[in-house]
């Protein structure tokens, strides 16, 4: 009967001082997330071309695509304009809401992609498994609330290879188009 108090006692001990331990933030760290509240900072006029609803952000630079193989981000809206371009103005939003992503693939002979829905290190029919980890950067502002979020995964990899960026890497990928500001 002591026995297990003093197990219960130990217990309780070693989980409530896992629960003082204070993280020091590490912004090169794959497994260190955006914190919510921090602020997406645009510096330019931003295109989304007609029939999309989004424009990507990578190695500092604004386009329509992406290299694969580098972290990348790409800036949302929710309206679907078929006819003409939207611009994202100059302007700070605000991250209300961080969640984790995972977009897979499984590459099937002769080397054509194709979406399923697969665990993780599936191997089917001779294919290979690919995948991206990232981050949904939940964004609200009341100067532009069609500017819905902020997607940034990592480098396109084998499953047990993949991380999600790093908030280094995100600040990389957006180069001087915007800035990352966490909050203090």
């Amino acid at each position: 009967m002591i026995a297990k108090m003093v197990i219960a006692v130990l217990a309780a001990l070693t989980l409530s001082a896992c629960a003082l331990l204070e993280v020091e933030p590490d912004t090169a760290s794959p497994f260190y997330a955006v914190p919510q509240g921090s602020v997406l900072e645009i510096h330019q006029p931003l295109t989304i071309r007609a029939g999309t609803t989004r424009v990507w952000l990578q190695r500092g630079r604004a386009g329509v695509g992406k290299d694969w193989w580098h972290p990348a981000c790409n800036l949302e809206v929710n309206t679907l304009d078929r006819e003409r371009d939207q611009t994202i103005a100059p302007g700070r939003f605000e991250v209300v809401r961080v969640q984790p992503t995972q977009y897979t693939q499984l590459q099937t002979p002769p080397a054509v992609a194709m979406p399923v829905a697969v665990r993780a290190g599936d191997y089917n029919g001779g294919g290979v498994t690919w995948t991206w980890l990232g981050q949904y950067l939940w964004l609200s502002s009341a100067e532009q609330p069609d500017v819905r979020r902020l997607t940034c995964v990592g480098v396109y990899s084998r499953p047990f290879e993949a991380r999600q960026p790093s908030i280094d890497q995100i600040r990389e990928a957006l180069g001087t188009v915007a800035t990352l500001h966490l909050p203090d």
